[in-house]
Protein backbone atom coordinates (compact mmCIF):
# COMPACT_ATOMS: atom_id res chain seq x y z
CA UNK A 1 0.00 0.00 0.00
CA UNK A 2 1.33 3.44 -0.91
CA UNK A 3 2.31 5.67 2.01
CA UNK A 4 1.48 9.39 1.87
CA UNK A 5 5.09 10.24 1.04
CA UNK A 6 5.08 7.84 -1.90
CA UNK A 7 1.89 9.43 -3.21
CA UNK A 8 3.42 12.92 -2.96
CA UNK A 9 6.63 11.84 -4.71
CA UNK A 10 4.74 10.24 -7.58
CA UNK A 11 2.59 13.35 -7.94
CA UNK A 12 5.67 15.58 -7.91
CA UNK A 13 7.45 13.42 -10.47
CA UNK A 14 4.42 13.32 -12.76
CA UNK A 15 3.97 17.10 -12.56
CA UNK A 16 7.66 17.68 -13.25
CA UNK A 17 7.64 15.35 -16.27
CA UNK A 18 4.40 16.86 -17.57
CA UNK A 19 6.26 20.04 -18.46
CA UNK A 20 8.15 18.20 -21.18
CA UNK A 21 7.78 15.46 -23.75
CA UNK A 22 9.98 12.40 -23.43
CA UNK A 23 11.76 13.50 -20.25
CA UNK A 24 10.21 11.09 -17.73
CA UNK A 25 13.50 9.50 -16.77
CA UNK A 26 15.24 12.85 -16.40
CA UNK A 27 12.42 13.91 -14.06
CA UNK A 28 12.95 10.79 -11.96
CA UNK A 29 16.70 11.42 -11.70
CA UNK A 30 16.06 15.01 -10.60
CA UNK A 31 13.57 13.85 -7.97
CA UNK A 32 15.93 11.16 -6.65
CA UNK A 33 18.71 13.73 -6.22
CA UNK A 34 16.32 15.96 -4.30
CA UNK A 35 15.04 13.16 -2.07
CA UNK A 36 18.55 11.99 -1.18
CA UNK A 37 19.85 15.54 -0.76
CA UNK A 38 22.52 14.63 -3.27
CA UNK A 39 23.74 16.10 -6.54
CA UNK A 40 23.12 15.02 -10.13
CA UNK A 41 24.80 15.78 -13.44
CA UNK A 42 23.06 15.60 -16.81
CA UNK A 43 25.42 14.84 -19.67
CA UNK A 44 24.32 15.46 -23.24
CA UNK A 45 24.21 17.96 -26.05
CA UNK A 46 22.76 21.46 -25.51
CA UNK A 47 19.07 22.13 -25.96
CA UNK A 48 17.73 19.04 -24.23
CA UNK A 49 15.74 20.90 -21.55
CA UNK A 50 18.18 20.21 -18.70
CA UNK A 51 18.07 23.65 -17.07
CA UNK A 52 14.34 24.07 -17.74
CA UNK A 53 13.66 20.79 -15.93
CA UNK A 54 15.45 21.91 -12.77
CA UNK A 55 13.93 25.39 -12.86
CA UNK A 56 10.49 23.76 -13.02
CA UNK A 57 11.42 21.53 -10.08
CA UNK A 58 12.35 24.58 -8.00
CA UNK A 59 8.92 26.07 -8.79
CA UNK A 60 7.12 22.88 -7.78
CA UNK A 61 8.82 22.75 -4.38
CA UNK A 62 8.78 26.52 -3.77
CA UNK A 63 12.48 27.04 -3.19
CA UNK A 64 15.18 29.55 -4.06
CA UNK A 65 16.85 28.75 -7.37
CA UNK A 66 20.26 29.74 -8.72
CA UNK A 67 21.51 29.30 -12.29
CA UNK A 68 24.92 30.00 -13.74
CA UNK A 69 26.86 29.11 -16.90
CA UNK A 70 30.51 28.44 -16.12
CA UNK A 71 33.50 29.19 -18.33
CA UNK A 72 37.24 28.99 -17.76
CA UNK A 73 37.11 32.72 -16.96
CA UNK A 74 34.47 32.41 -14.22
CA UNK A 75 35.74 33.58 -10.84
CA UNK A 76 34.23 32.46 -7.50
CA UNK A 77 32.77 35.92 -6.83
CA UNK A 78 30.36 35.40 -9.76
CA UNK A 79 28.87 32.46 -7.88
CA UNK A 80 29.09 33.55 -4.27
CA UNK A 81 28.70 37.32 -4.63
CA UNK A 82 31.11 40.23 -4.84
CA UNK A 83 32.72 42.17 -2.02
CA UNK A 84 30.89 45.44 -1.34
CA UNK A 85 33.40 48.09 -2.54
CA UNK A 86 31.97 50.88 -0.40
CA UNK A 87 32.17 48.77 2.75
CA UNK A 88 35.64 47.58 1.77
CA UNK A 89 36.90 51.15 1.52
CA UNK A 90 35.61 51.65 5.06
CA UNK A 91 37.66 48.70 6.23
CA UNK A 92 34.79 46.22 6.36
CA UNK A 93 34.85 42.93 4.44
CA UNK A 94 31.20 42.44 3.43
CA UNK A 95 30.12 40.08 0.67
CA UNK A 96 26.80 40.58 -1.12
CA UNK A 97 25.38 37.06 -1.41
CA UNK A 98 21.83 38.09 -2.30
CA UNK A 99 20.54 36.03 -5.21
CA UNK A 100 23.76 34.03 -5.35
CA UNK A 101 24.66 30.40 -4.69
CA UNK A 102 25.14 30.79 -0.89
CA UNK A 103 21.40 31.61 -0.58
CA UNK A 104 20.11 29.01 -3.07
CA UNK A 105 18.27 25.84 -2.10
CA UNK A 106 18.42 24.31 -5.59
CA UNK A 107 21.14 25.24 -8.06
CA UNK A 108 21.81 24.48 -11.70
CA UNK A 109 25.34 24.97 -13.02
CA UNK A 110 25.69 24.69 -16.77
CA UNK A 111 29.01 23.54 -18.30
CA UNK A 112 29.86 22.53 -14.78
CA UNK A 113 33.31 21.10 -15.59
CA UNK A 114 34.51 24.22 -17.43
CA UNK A 115 35.33 26.31 -14.37
CA UNK A 116 38.78 27.16 -13.06
CA UNK A 117 40.30 25.16 -10.20
CA UNK A 118 39.48 27.98 -7.77
CA UNK A 119 35.86 28.11 -8.90
CA UNK A 120 35.41 24.32 -8.79
CA UNK A 121 36.98 24.15 -5.32
CA UNK A 122 34.46 26.73 -4.12
CA UNK A 123 31.64 24.66 -5.63
CA UNK A 124 33.06 21.49 -4.10
CA UNK A 125 33.06 22.93 -0.58
CA UNK A 126 29.48 24.12 -0.91
CA UNK A 127 28.35 20.77 -2.36
CA UNK A 128 30.14 18.73 0.31
CA UNK A 129 29.84 20.82 3.44
CA UNK A 130 27.06 23.29 2.55
CA UNK A 131 29.39 26.10 3.57
CA UNK A 132 32.35 28.15 2.43
CA UNK A 133 34.94 30.09 4.37
CA UNK A 134 35.67 33.57 3.08
CA UNK A 135 39.07 35.27 2.87
CA UNK A 136 38.48 37.05 6.20
CA UNK A 137 37.53 33.80 7.94
CA UNK A 138 33.76 34.37 7.81
CA UNK A 139 31.90 31.06 7.54
CA UNK A 140 28.82 31.09 5.32
CA UNK A 141 26.36 28.26 5.95
CA UNK A 142 24.46 27.50 2.76
CA UNK A 143 20.90 26.13 2.62
CA UNK A 144 21.71 24.22 -0.60
CA UNK A 145 19.65 21.04 -0.89
CA UNK A 146 20.77 19.73 -4.28
CA UNK A 147 23.04 21.00 -7.02
CA UNK A 148 22.46 19.92 -10.60
CA UNK A 149 25.16 20.16 -13.21
CA UNK A 150 25.11 19.90 -16.98
CA UNK A 151 27.88 19.12 -19.42
CA UNK A 152 28.23 18.13 -23.04
CA UNK A 153 30.67 15.40 -22.09
CA UNK A 154 32.21 13.44 -19.24
CA UNK A 155 35.39 15.10 -17.95
CA UNK A 156 38.59 13.31 -18.96
CA UNK A 157 41.02 15.43 -16.95
CA UNK A 158 42.23 13.46 -13.94
CA UNK A 159 42.08 16.65 -11.84
CA UNK A 160 38.29 16.65 -12.31
CA UNK A 161 37.81 13.03 -11.19
CA UNK A 162 37.19 13.92 -7.53
CA UNK A 163 34.76 16.67 -8.50
CA UNK A 164 32.88 14.37 -10.89
CA UNK A 165 32.63 11.71 -8.17
CA UNK A 166 30.70 14.18 -5.99
CA UNK A 167 27.75 13.82 -8.36
CA UNK A 168 26.10 10.68 -7.05
CA UNK A 169 23.66 10.52 -9.97
CA UNK A 170 24.88 10.71 -13.58
CA UNK A 171 22.39 10.64 -16.41
CA UNK A 172 23.13 10.65 -20.13
CA UNK A 173 20.47 12.70 -21.88
CA UNK A 174 19.36 11.83 -25.41
CA UNK A 175 17.50 13.87 -28.00
CA UNK A 176 13.73 13.57 -28.13
CA UNK A 177 12.72 10.60 -30.25
CA UNK A 178 11.82 11.72 -33.80
CA UNK A 179 8.36 10.21 -33.42
CA UNK A 180 7.66 12.64 -30.55
CA UNK A 181 8.87 15.87 -32.16
CA UNK A 182 5.46 17.01 -33.38
CA UNK A 183 3.94 16.27 -29.97
CA UNK A 184 6.78 18.22 -28.30
CA UNK A 185 6.22 21.29 -30.49
CA UNK A 186 2.50 21.40 -29.72
CA UNK A 187 3.19 20.80 -26.03
CA UNK A 188 5.75 23.59 -25.81
CA UNK A 189 3.42 26.06 -27.53
CA UNK A 190 0.45 25.35 -25.27
CA UNK A 191 1.91 24.39 -21.89
CA UNK A 192 1.77 26.49 -18.75
CA UNK A 193 5.35 27.47 -17.88
CA UNK A 194 4.42 28.55 -14.34
CA UNK A 195 3.21 25.43 -12.54
CA UNK A 196 1.53 25.62 -9.17
CA UNK A 197 3.65 24.44 -6.23
CA UNK A 198 2.66 21.03 -4.89
CA UNK A 199 5.29 20.50 -2.18
CA UNK A 200 7.85 22.30 -0.05
CA UNK A 201 11.38 21.51 1.02
CA UNK A 202 9.89 20.79 4.44
CA UNK A 203 7.90 17.98 2.81
CA UNK A 204 11.08 16.71 1.15
CA UNK A 205 12.94 16.90 4.48
CA UNK A 206 10.20 14.86 6.13
CA UNK A 207 10.58 12.14 3.49
CA UNK A 208 14.35 12.29 3.96
CA UNK A 209 13.89 11.63 7.68
CA UNK A 210 11.47 8.78 6.96
CA UNK A 211 14.02 7.17 4.67
CA UNK A 212 16.65 7.53 7.40
CA UNK A 213 14.47 5.49 9.75
CA UNK A 214 13.79 3.01 6.96
CA UNK A 215 17.55 2.62 6.48
CA UNK A 216 18.12 1.98 10.17
CA UNK A 217 15.36 -0.64 10.26
CA UNK A 218 16.68 -2.42 7.14
CA UNK A 219 20.42 -1.81 7.56
CA UNK A 220 21.46 -5.43 7.02
CA UNK A 221 19.33 -5.91 3.91
CA UNK A 222 20.51 -2.59 2.44
CA UNK A 223 24.14 -3.51 3.12
CA UNK A 224 23.67 -6.86 1.42
CA UNK A 225 22.06 -5.63 -1.80
CA UNK A 226 24.39 -2.62 -2.05
CA UNK A 227 27.54 -4.70 -1.62
CA UNK A 228 26.29 -7.30 -4.12
CA UNK A 229 25.58 -4.57 -6.65
CA UNK A 230 28.97 -2.89 -6.21
CA UNK A 231 30.86 -6.19 -6.38
CA UNK A 232 29.14 -7.17 -9.63
CA UNK A 233 29.71 -3.73 -11.17
CA UNK A 234 33.39 -3.79 -10.21
CA UNK A 235 33.78 -7.33 -11.54
CA UNK A 236 32.65 -6.00 -14.90
CA UNK A 237 35.14 -3.15 -14.86
CA UNK A 238 32.75 -0.42 -13.76
CA UNK A 239 34.35 1.97 -11.27
CA UNK A 240 32.41 2.66 -8.09
CA UNK A 241 34.30 4.55 -5.39
CA UNK A 242 34.31 3.39 -1.78
CA UNK A 243 32.58 6.64 -0.79
CA UNK A 244 29.74 5.96 -3.22
CA UNK A 245 29.51 2.33 -2.14
CA UNK A 246 29.65 2.68 1.63
CA UNK A 247 28.59 6.16 2.71
CA UNK A 248 25.06 6.15 4.18
CA UNK A 249 24.47 9.38 2.26
CA UNK A 250 25.33 7.88 -1.12
CA UNK A 251 24.42 4.61 -2.85
CA UNK A 252 22.86 2.93 0.24
CA UNK A 253 20.56 5.94 0.71
CA UNK A 254 19.76 6.09 -3.01
CA UNK A 255 18.71 2.43 -2.97
CA UNK A 256 16.73 2.85 0.25
CA UNK A 257 15.02 5.99 -1.06
CA UNK A 258 13.94 4.29 -4.27
CA UNK A 259 12.68 1.27 -2.34
CA UNK A 260 10.76 3.42 0.14
CA UNK A 261 9.11 5.95 -2.16
CA UNK A 262 8.36 3.61 -5.06
CA UNK A 263 7.22 0.70 -2.87
CA UNK A 264 9.57 -1.91 -4.24
CA UNK A 265 11.92 -4.42 -2.63
CA UNK A 266 15.54 -3.46 -2.08
CA UNK A 267 17.02 -5.75 -4.72
CA UNK A 268 14.77 -4.29 -7.43
CA UNK A 269 15.58 -0.80 -6.15
CA UNK A 270 19.32 -1.49 -6.40
CA UNK A 271 18.94 -2.64 -9.99
CA UNK A 272 16.73 0.35 -10.86
CA UNK A 273 19.23 2.96 -9.63
CA UNK A 274 22.41 1.15 -10.67
CA UNK A 275 22.55 2.78 -14.11
CA UNK A 276 22.67 6.22 -12.50
CA UNK A 277 26.12 5.60 -10.98
CA UNK A 278 27.82 4.61 -14.26
CA UNK A 279 30.94 6.70 -14.95
CA UNK A 280 30.33 7.11 -18.69
CA UNK A 281 28.32 5.86 -21.66
CA UNK A 282 31.14 3.51 -22.64
CA UNK A 283 30.34 1.52 -19.50
CA UNK A 284 26.85 0.69 -20.79
CA UNK A 285 27.91 -2.53 -22.53
CA UNK A 286 29.71 -3.75 -19.42
CA UNK A 287 26.68 -2.66 -17.42
CA UNK A 288 24.36 -4.82 -19.53
CA UNK A 289 26.59 -7.82 -18.83
CA UNK A 290 26.60 -6.94 -15.13
CA UNK A 291 22.80 -6.81 -15.19
CA UNK A 292 22.73 -10.38 -16.51
CA UNK A 293 24.55 -11.39 -13.34
CA UNK A 294 22.06 -9.47 -11.22
CA UNK A 295 18.86 -10.23 -13.13
CA UNK A 296 18.64 -12.94 -15.81
CA UNK A 297 17.80 -11.75 -19.31
CA UNK A 298 14.69 -13.97 -19.29
CA UNK A 299 13.34 -12.19 -16.23
CA UNK A 300 14.05 -8.76 -17.71
CA UNK A 301 12.32 -9.81 -20.92
CA UNK A 302 9.30 -11.08 -19.01
CA UNK A 303 9.08 -7.84 -17.06
CA UNK A 304 9.36 -5.72 -20.23
CA UNK A 305 6.66 -7.80 -21.96
CA UNK A 306 4.37 -7.36 -18.95
CA UNK A 307 4.94 -3.59 -18.97
CA UNK A 308 3.94 -3.48 -22.65
CA UNK A 309 0.87 -5.57 -21.91
CA UNK A 310 -0.21 -3.08 -19.24
CA UNK A 311 0.36 -0.14 -21.60
CA UNK A 312 -1.70 -1.74 -24.39
CA UNK A 313 -4.47 -2.67 -21.96
CA UNK A 314 -4.59 0.92 -20.71
CA UNK A 315 -4.87 2.22 -24.30
CA UNK A 316 -7.66 -0.23 -25.12
CA UNK A 317 -5.68 -2.46 -27.51
CA UNK A 318 -6.78 -5.70 -25.87
CA UNK A 319 -5.44 -8.01 -28.56
CA UNK A 320 -1.89 -6.65 -28.24
CA UNK A 321 -2.16 -6.58 -24.45
CA UNK A 322 -3.19 -10.24 -24.39
CA UNK A 323 -0.38 -11.20 -26.75
CA UNK A 324 2.30 -9.46 -24.69
CA UNK A 325 0.91 -10.87 -21.43
CA UNK A 326 1.11 -14.38 -22.92
CA UNK A 327 4.70 -13.70 -24.02
CA UNK A 328 5.52 -12.49 -20.50
CA UNK A 329 4.20 -15.76 -19.09
CA UNK A 330 6.24 -17.73 -21.60
CA UNK A 331 9.45 -15.81 -20.81
CA UNK A 332 8.97 -16.23 -17.05
CA UNK A 333 8.19 -19.93 -17.35
CA UNK A 334 11.33 -20.47 -19.43
CA UNK A 335 13.34 -19.88 -16.27
CA UNK A 336 12.07 -23.14 -14.82
CA UNK A 337 14.51 -24.79 -17.23
CA UNK A 338 17.29 -23.59 -14.93
CA UNK A 339 16.41 -24.76 -11.37
CA UNK A 340 19.15 -22.60 -9.80
CA UNK A 341 17.85 -19.39 -11.41
CA UNK A 342 14.25 -20.38 -10.72
CA UNK A 343 14.98 -20.81 -7.02
CA UNK A 344 16.99 -17.59 -6.74
CA UNK A 345 14.31 -15.48 -8.45
CA UNK A 346 11.22 -17.42 -7.44
CA UNK A 347 9.46 -14.40 -5.92
CA UNK A 348 9.96 -12.29 -9.05
CA UNK A 349 8.82 -15.16 -11.31
CA UNK A 350 5.73 -15.71 -9.19
CA UNK A 351 4.87 -12.00 -9.23
CA UNK A 352 5.15 -11.75 -13.02
CA UNK A 353 3.17 -14.93 -13.63
CA UNK A 354 0.38 -13.92 -11.28
CA UNK A 355 0.09 -10.42 -12.77
CA UNK A 356 0.26 -11.62 -16.39
CA UNK A 357 -2.27 -14.39 -15.80
CA UNK A 358 -4.60 -11.96 -14.01
CA UNK A 359 -4.31 -9.58 -16.96
CA UNK A 360 -5.09 -12.36 -19.46
CA UNK A 361 -8.12 -13.41 -17.43
CA UNK A 362 -9.38 -9.83 -17.21
CA UNK A 363 -8.94 -9.30 -20.96
CA UNK A 364 -10.71 -12.59 -21.70
CA UNK A 365 -13.59 -11.55 -19.47
CA UNK A 366 -13.88 -8.21 -21.28
CA UNK A 367 -13.75 -9.93 -24.68
CA UNK A 368 -16.54 -12.32 -23.69
CA UNK A 369 -18.65 -9.41 -22.42
CA UNK A 370 -18.16 -7.60 -25.74
CA UNK A 371 -19.21 -10.70 -27.66
CA UNK A 372 -22.41 -10.97 -25.61
CA UNK A 373 -23.10 -7.27 -26.11
CA UNK A 374 -22.74 -7.59 -29.88
CA UNK A 375 -25.09 -10.58 -29.94
CA UNK A 376 -27.45 -8.35 -28.07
Amino acid sequence: MSNPSSTLVRKLEAELASGFVGREEEARVAILALLTRQHAVFIGEPGTAKSALIRRLSQLVQCRFFYYLLSKYTVPDELIGAIDPVQYKSGRFVRNTKGKLPEAEIAFIDEVFKGSSETLNTLLNIMNERLFVDADGTVYHCPLWSLYGASNEVPTDSELAAFYDRFLLRHFVKRIDASKLEQAIIHNITMNSNPKPIATLQDIAKIYDEVTQYMIQHASAIAKVTSQLVIVLRQHGIFVSDRTATSPQHLPRLIATYSYVYNTDLRKAAIAVSKYVLPNEEALESYRKALDALVPVELREASEKLDKARDYAASGDLASAKRYAAEAIQAAQSMFGNPEKAQLFKDEIKEILEEAERLVQEITRIEESLKKFKKG
